[in-house]
């Protein structure tokens, strides 16, 4: 018999739809630690973006992250979720870096970033 290999997807990339991408993509890349690429960085420092131009967020062995604005936006909450495992102290860093606690669990910290949008930070087990 012969065995087959199956190629399982694996995740590419993250698309945030925002209104605002000078406030996401620095938000999101503090939170992820994951940096824009050089030629995005440059656009966020001089402000130069086109009006429907993303942000690539990139670091090696992470999914890209696209910040990429949006002419309608559904509710707050209905874009994207996310779960980040944080240890001890990345709740507030988050809340450092512009996020905002919507409420607190036994094992999570329900955040909202500069927009709106929910995520949960997922406290580390001990």
């Amino acid at each position: 018999m012969r065995a087959y290999s199956r190629q399982v997807p694996r995740l590419r990339s993250i698309v945030l739809f925002c209104r605002d991408p000078y406030v996401q993509a620095p938000f999101w890349s503090a939170a992820l630690d994951v940096p824009p690429v050089p030629e995005d960085a440059a656009a966020l420092a001089a402000h130069s973006l086109a009006s429907d131009e993303s942000v690539l967020l990139r670091r090696a062995g992470h999914p890209d992250v696209w910040v990429s604005p949006v002419g309608h936006l559904d509710p707050p909450g209905n874009r994207v979720h996310l779960d980040l495992a944080v240890d001890a102290g990345e709740v507030e860093r988050l809340v450092a870096a512009g996020a905002t606690v919507v409420r607190e669990e036994r094992d999570w910290t329900v955040l909202a970033d500069p927009e709106g949008n929910e995520f949960c930070a997922v406290h580390a087990e001990e």
